[in-house]
């Protein structure tokens, strides 16, 4: 999974000239992260990658997108 999503953020970055600050995931794929970050709390998976997490419940391909949002883990405490 962190493969797929640092290639996700480093082509939207390529396409876009900006940054993602969302990620689209379904709960399998958020296993799978929770799992290769050894982090159970979203709150921190989150201010890991750096972006929101939003979790879908389809099985489509995780994605990223730029919203214009507050991001509510600009500081890291």
């Amino acid at each position: 999974m962190l493969s797929i999503l640092n290639q996700l953020t480093s082509q939207f970055e390529q396409t876009n000239g900006y940054r993602a600050n969302l990620l689209f995931i379904n709960t399998l794929q958020l296993e799978q992260l929770k799992e290769q970050l050894s982090e159970n709390d979203i709150e921190i998976l989150s201010q890991l990658i750096g972006m929101d997490i939003v979790i879908v419940e389809s099985k489509s391909n995780a994605h990223v997108s730029w919203a214009q949002i507050s991001w509510k883990h600009s500081k890291i405490a």
